[in-house]
Formats: C-alpha cells, sequence, structure tokens
C-alpha cells in the first residue's frame, strides 16, 4: 500500500498523549480553539493530495496538482455539511466527516492490499470492501449519535492527527522539491535570437524524439517484429539510418539534456553547468547549447506540448492544443487521486469512465497526433526554424493499434514503462501492444517526412532518433534484471540537404548528432566523442553504471 502507512502510523500514541492533553486543556488561547476548531476534515482532504505530489513529483508540475486540491478541500466542505444534516452538532457532523475523510481517501490503497492477499478480482474486491466501509460507517454513526462519552476528546485526536499527516506529507513535499532542485534559481541565460538580414537560405532543422523507438535489430530479436519497411522507407527518401546507434542513457530528460547540449551529464556535472537534480536538467534542455547556437544564427525554436516536462514551453513558436485552466478534462494525476479515492467504485460505469479515466488517454493520442500535423505546416512559416519535437509514442500508453484506431483503458493514465508497466500488466502484453502502436507512428512518420521534403522551399535537415529504447526488459532498479541492448538500442536516421554522409557512422550516437550537424553546416570545430553508454535506477539517476556489453541474451 502506498499511503496505508502514512495514514495509520502513529494512532495509539497519538490517542494516549490526547487523552493526557485534553484533561489539562484550558478552553482559552490557542490550545482552546485548536481543541473546537473544525480543522480535521479540511487537513484531511489535503494531505493524500500532496502525498500523492510528492511521489509523482518529478513528472508533475504546481499547477497540475492546485485543482485537486481545491477539489478536495470542496469536497470536504461538502461532507461535513452533508453530515451536519444528520447529527446534531458541528462537532459531531466533524467527528463524523473525519473518519469517512480517512476511509475515502484510503480506499484503493486498502482494497488493493486486499485484492493482494485474497487474490479476488479488483472489482470483486472494491465491492466487498465498500460493503465493510458501509458497515463500519454505520457503526460509527450510531457511535457517535448515541454511544461517544467524550466527544472533545476524541475531536482533539482527530485534529491532532491531521496536522501531524500535514506536516509529514508537507515536510516530505518540500524535502523531495528541494533535493530536484525546484527552489534553485535559473543559472540560464535568456536565449536571444539573432535575426540575421542576410539573403542565404538555411535550412530548418528537424529534430524528432520517438519516445521508446527501439533499433531495427533489437525489434526483430526481442519483439519479432520487422522494422524493415521503415527503415527501407526512410532510406529511399534520402535518409541515413544508422543500423548500431544506441542511446547513450537509458531515461528520456538524460538523454535529450545530453544531446541537446553535445556532452555528456557526467562532464557537464564536473563542469558546474548542472548539478544533480531532475528540476534544474529541465531548464538545462529548455535552455541548450544546439539553442544557443542556432539563436546565434537567427534560429527561431518550434516545441509542442505535451504530458512530459521534455519540451520547450518558452519557444518562439509552441504548439499547445491541450486544453488547460480548472475547466479543463480530468487530467492524468487527478485520474491516479480518483484511484486511489472510494470513488474508484463508480468507474465500473462506463460513461463515468469515460471522462474520468478516458479523457487523458484520448488528450495523449490528441497530442500525438497534433505534433504530427503541426510539423507538417512548418515549411509554410516565415523565417528560420530549429524544430524539438517530443513525441511520447511508441512508449507505453499504448493508445492506437496498427490502423490508428484509439485503444480505450479503464485504469487510471500514467507514463509508466519497463517493470512499473509489466508489473500492472505483462511482459506479453507491452511488447503486443508495443507492435501495434509503432505501425501507426510509422505511417505518420513517413507521410510526415514526405509533406515537410516537399513543401520545404529549402531541403531541412532532419534528425529522427529514439531518446531510449523500449522498456518490456528493463528494471527501473536493477541493471542484473535488464536487457541493456533493447534498451539503448534506438532509431537513429539523419536526411542532410546534400545527402553527404560522410562524417556519419553506424554507431553514431546522440552526444554526437548536433556535433555532426554544427561542423557540416555552421562551420563548428568539434570533435566527436566516444559513444558511450550508462544505465542509472529511475530513483537514482545520476548514479551511472556504464554499460560495454550490448550484445542480445
Amino acid at each position: 500500500m502506498r499511503l496505508a502507512p502514512t495514514i495509520m502510523a502513529g494512532l495509539f500514541k497519538t490517542w494516549i498523549f490526547m487523552e493526557r492533553t485534553n484533561k489539562n486543556a484550558s478552553d482559552q488561547g490557542w490550545l482552546g480553539f485548536f481543541i473546537e476548531a473544525l480543522l480535521a476534515p479540511l487537513l484531511l482532504s489535503l494531505q493524500p493530495i500532496l502525498k500523492l505530489y510528492s511521489i509523482n513529483v518529478a513528472e508533475l508540475g504546481l499547477g497540475d496538482v492546485l485543482r485537486p486540491l481545491l477539489a478536495s478541500l470542496l469536497f470536504a466542505v461538502l461532507v461535513v455539511s452533508l453530515a451536519r444534516l444528520f447529527f446534531t452538532s458541528w462537532r459531531r457532523a466533524n467527528l463524523f466527516a473525519s473518519l469517512f475523510l480517512i476511509i475515502f481517501f484510503l480506499f484503493g490503497d486498502l482494497s488493493d492490499w486486499l485484492q493482494a492477499s485474497i487474490g479476488w478480482g479488483p472489482v470483486r474486491t472494491d465491492f466487498i470492501f465498500l460493503a465493510i466501509v458501509a458497515a463500519v460507517l454505520t457503526g460509527w454513526r450510531w457511535w457517535v449519535r448515541r454511544g461517544l462519552k467524550n466527544e472533545r476528546l476524541v475531536q482533539t485526536y482527530f485534529n491532532l492527527l491531521s496536522v501531524l499527516f500535514f506536516l509529514n506529507s508537507s515536510i516530505g513535499l518540500f524535502v523531495k522539491l528541494s533535493q530536484e532542485g525546484a527552489f534553485t534559481s535559473s543559472s540560464q541565460e535568456p536565449v536571444i535570437v539573432n535575426r540575421t538580414t542576410g539573403d542565404q537560405e538555411r535550412p530548418d532543422i528537424y529534430y524528432i524524439i520517438l519516445d521508446a523507438y527501439g533499433r531495427e535489430d533489437i525489434l526483430q530479436e526481442l519483439y519479432q517484429f520487422d522494422n524493415s519497411p521503415l527503415v527501407k522507407g526512410l532510406q529511399s527518401r534520402g535518409f541515413y539510418v544508422a543500423g548500431q546507434s544506441s542511446s547513450n542513457y537509458i531515461q528520456t530528460m538524460l538523454s535529450l539534456t545530453s544531446s541537446l547540449n553535445m556532452d555528456y551529464l557526467q562532464t557537464m556535472i564536473d563542469q558546474g553547468r548542472v548539478t544533480e537534480n531532475r528540476y534544474e536538467l529541465i531548464d538545462v534542455l529548455q535552455h541548450s547549447e544546439v539553442r544557443r547556437i542556432l539563436s546565434g544564427h537567427g534560429y527561431e525554436m518550434v516545441s509542442f506540448h505535451n504530458e512530459y516536462k521534455a519540451t520547450v514551453p518558452d519557444a518562439e513558436v509552441y504548439y499547445d492544443d491541450a486544453r488547460t485552466g480548472f475547466l479543463s478534462p480530468v487530467s492524468a494525476f487527478e485520474g491516479i487521486v480518483l484511484d486511489h479515492t472510494l470513488a474508484r467504485v463508480v468507474l465500473v460505469w462506463r460513461p463515468i469512465n469515460d471522462v474520468l479515466i478516458g479523457m487523458p488517454y484520448r488528450m495523449h493520442s490528441q497530442n500525438i497526433l497534433s505534433t504530427f500535423q503541426h510539423l507538417r505546416e512548418i515549411p509554410g512559416l516565415d523565417g528560420n526554424y530549429f524544430v524539438y519535437a517530443h513525441v511520447i509514442a511508441p512508449h507505453p500508453p499504448f493508445v492506437f493499434d496498427a490502423e490508428g484506431n484509439f485503444l480505450e483503458h479503464f485504469e487510471p493514465f500514467t507514463l509508466n514503462d519497463a517493470n512499473y508497466y509489466i508489473k500492472d500488466h505483462s511482459r506479453k502484453g507491452y511488447i503486443a501492444g508495443y507492435r501495434k502502436q509503432i505501425q501507426y507512428i510509422n505511417t505518420l512518420l513517413l507521410q510526415t517526412v514526405d509533406e515537410i521534403l516537399a513543401n520545404s522551399k529549402t531541403p531541412p535537415i532532419i534528425i529522427i532518433q529514439g531518446d531510449h529504447g523500449p522498456g518490456a526488459y528493463l528494471h527501473w532498479g536493477s541493471l542484473d534484471s535488464t536487457i541493456p541492448a533493447e534498451r539503448l538500442g534506438i532509431l537513429n536516421a539523419y536526411y542532410f540537404p546534400a545527402r553527404d554522409y560522410e562524417m556519419l557512422y553506424s554507431a553514431i550516437s546522440p552526444v554526437n548528432s548536433f556535433r555532426v550537424v554544427m561542423n557540416q553546416y555552421f562551420d563548428g570545430d568539434y570533435r566527436l566523442l566516444p559513444d558511450q553508454y550508462y544505465y542509472s535506477a529511475w530513483s537514482f539517476p545520476f548514479e551511472f553504471t556504464e554499460v560495454t556489453d550490448l550484445s542480445l541474451p
């Protein structure tokens, strides 16, 4: 269970402490206010949201949690107000609402624990546990109305308990944010575009990242998927496909920060250009060395919205088709919150599921489609553009079949990969979903490439690259349980205007991609770095282990 240990910790000791304190408490001053205040429902409604935010802080921004916090707070007020209709005082209503909210927010964790213990299906377990909850709350209602002798003591207990839990989650969140560098001010200089006035037409530069797109031989061997039509399709259009390429890192933010800064993260850390936290990587990615150099040559940046932080919202052109704000559809984080609560029992009803669970998947599929659509529009823009598109596909979740039909889901939206995904599904399911989705991504990719090439006034530079490979055989906590060749092997394809690929080679890795581009098209003098590859656990992203054996088992 994820939240249950936090909620249940210290109940007995807190009760003993409160019994002693309440006997000596005065009705005057702050202690008297604390005893009488209806604090518990409000704080108990906020604590689970903060706890879940701290667990997912690496993937979320503060804006992602504001609406859930407000909704949870309003829900607590509603529960207390409704409870007041059945009790003779606000204190008794507060007592009933406090236990109800604890159970409400613990429901998903307790039901999951019960399911794992007895082996029943999730729906059956939820409804059996719902019956248990109904019996407990019925008994609690009777006791509060008729059997409870010391209301003041119990209310004080709930108040103190809620404060302790709230402080625990708040302090934990603060520590987690500090570790991730959320309170570190940006050290990156603003990017200034030098809009040159010369007559020379420069090629637009497209850097298209297809998340978790594996290498042809890896897909054939481990996924029994023949990707040669895509590879040959690119080659027939003039691309150079590096057939033995591997990513330098196994995590998206690490890989893209490295490639866009044309250097290894270890070197950047040693030189003080970045510190060991994910939050700073976001800033270093968004204000990368490649962007800085190209801006000096008059290039404006284009980027696209998605669910991950490896985008560039302050790009000169930023496509964001998502509906944002308090009236936007249910977000992925909100779906996770709901799945932890008693509200999950209504998700078996199809219309509710479509709104609360299905909507984030549909938004995700729309982000993928709109990115490819906007890529086709870039040749019509006036000026010189560096186009950075991070498409979260064929990476899970798998929302398309081979023909592009939308695939419905009935569990909360996540970007879980590797053993985190397989734990809730299966390796066989991962491979099957990946094989379907990659086929439709291939269709979109070739159509997009055709339109870019056909409509560009000056032949463009195009790099199509996986940030890393797929993860059916990746374990986020163990290199020994991982097949490194799968996660590191990537699609890596280049289109240069004159089709001069002399500087490229079959094993070129992303850290050298833009070194070649800068040398060949912008009079750069960058030496190519040795191609090296590193594993790091998700929880310890900067504890690198070099991988020297990329052979398949």
